[in-house]
């Protein structure tokens, strides 16, 4: 049912609609699709192509910047369409803020300190590039997470998409929590979704 709908709005191609535009290759993040919309009334249980794309279209716009130039700590991205963003500012690179974004319209930043110049080299290397896991791969590991842990398909209850550093400086690697209200896991995968352990 979602593939079909968003067959229909012709979702963005990660690397190519999403960062394509005139001027410094800001792609502008547009109003949450009808699509988009509707589910977050609903308070869906599904991540999708879209809503990341979505999610990613408002850090550009938000940061000034292509996903090629953001260093991310962190990411996360909801079914219904919310998103969290630790992230230098492209424009001030030695400043750690942190982007939300809501469905609704609203945009937040949020500045971190994180110590100043005395720490600024081990925050970098906790860092890695807002381009380097794909939309398709989020919502690929997102829906391979019911696969990964007992229950019943209604019963489960997956959180957002999560994105890290394993241990701030390793490998990124994706988490999502899954499962029975009672019997939650993080099932977690690597930055090319391929599946790595649940805990």
């Amino acid at each position: 049912m979602r593939t079909s709908r968003l067959t229909a709005i012709g979702v963005a191609v990660f690397l190519g609609a999403t960062v394509t535009a005139c001027g410094n290759g800001v792609a502008p993040a547009s109003e949450p699709s009808a699509v988009a919309t509707a589910a977050t009334a609903e308070q869906p249980s599904e991540l999708t192509l879209d809503t990341v794309n979505w999610a990613l279209s408002t850090l550009q716009e938000q940061t000034g910047a292509p996903l090629e130039e953001i260093q991310l700590k962190s990411l996360m991205i909801s079914p219904g369409g919310s998103a969290t963003f630790d992230a230098l500012d492209p424009a001030k690179p030695t400043e750690l803020n942190q982007y939300v974004a809501y469905p609704d319209g609203r945009r937040l930043v949020h500045p971190y300190d994180y110590g100043g110049a005395d720490n600024y080299e081990a925050l970098t290397a906790t860092l890695f590039g807002a381009h380097e896991v794909s939309p398709e791969t989020l919502v690929a590991a997102w829906q391979d997470s019911f696969d990964r842990v007992q229950g019943e398909r209604s019963e489960m209850s997956a959180s957002g998409v999560s994105a890290s550093r394993e241990d701030e400086t390793g490998p990124v690697q994706l988490s999502i929590v899954n499962g029975p209200q009672r019997d939650r896991q993080s099932v977690y995968y690597d930055a090319n979704g391929q599946f790595l352990r649940t805990s």
